[in-house]
């Protein structure tokens, strides 16, 4: 288990954003996605700078200089009222059984959509039940660790301790791949930090761990993948948009082109 530095911490303002104390680092990483769209690595573009061991980032969504808040959620009226379980349980546990006692699990409320258990031809489960091919087995436990949300855990025997990859103690802002474009994602926390609610009751420490940044979430701070419909519901208008502008230019230049 990783040990973070005693001063790191999250705390979630109330109808605010995320204030960070200790100086913990933050990244920027974006998904790795096959020509088919499929997320299947992440890629760390390198860090952010930031000028003091405090500084806060955006919960709401609507800043103009992201990651970071610029105070935007008091003009628009954010209401983030928080209601994540904090302590656990943490709800319906799925799980699938390999024949060489890996288990994989899916902890439904932790999940948010980040698509690294499933590929085109395959998904977590499928390469579970066929993990005897260790090239299956090492392709699911990979899914797993890739998991942001820590919603996918394994245990390499039946029964056996919960194996967690050793991750950084870190914040990660996170940009996601759709069929539209790159989206803005969570901000990623690992490593054990410790994150409080605004009520100032603490979260139980989780190695993996996502933090909603669109403002949308219904299980708020916590993020549940609301951003995804929402982001590429826009890329999807501006490509539709500047589809009809092309054609609408097209026509205008045939029709010249005919008067002439």
């Amino acid at each position: 288990m990783t040990e973070p530095n005693p001063n790191f911490k999250i705390e979630v303002v109330r109808d605010g954003p995320y204030r960070v104390r200790g100086g913990v680092p933050l990244r920027k990483m974006s998904q790795v996605c096959t020509n088919k769209g499929e997320p299947v690595d992440w890629k760390d573009h390198g860090a952010y700078e930031t000028k003091q061991d405090s500084y806060i980032l955006c919960r709401c969504g609507q800043t103009n200089n992201a990651p970071f808040c610029d105070g935007r959620h008091v003009e628009t009226g954010f209401v983030g009222d928080e209601t994540a379980v904090t302590s656990g349980p943490w709800g319906r546990k799925l799980s699938y059984y390999g024949p060489d006692g890996l288990t994989v699990s899916k902890i439904v409320r932790l999940c948010m959509n980040s698509g690294f258990c499933v590929l085109v031809d395959t998904d977590f489960i499928e390469l579970t039940e066929e993990s005897g091919d260790p090239v299956k087995k090492a392709r699911a436990i990979k899914m797993v660790e890739d998991c942001p949300s820590g919603s996918l855990v394994y245990q390499t025997e039946r029964d056996g301790p919960e194996v967690e990859p050793d991750l950084p103690a870190q914040i990660a802002d996170t940009f996601e791949c759709t069929s539209y474009g790159e989206i803005q994602g969570p901000l990623w926390v690992t490593g054990y930090i410790p994150i409080e609610r605004s009520d100032k009751a603490p979260f139980t420490p989780r190695n993996r761990v996502t933090l909603c940044t669109c403002g949308h979430s219904r299980i708020k701070p916590l993020c549940d993948g609301t951003h995804r419909p929402l982001y590429e519901h826009r890329l999807r208008a501006e490509a539709r948009k500047k589809q009809i502008e092309a054609l609408r230019k097209a026509s205008q230049d045939d029709n010249s082109q005919n008067l002439g």
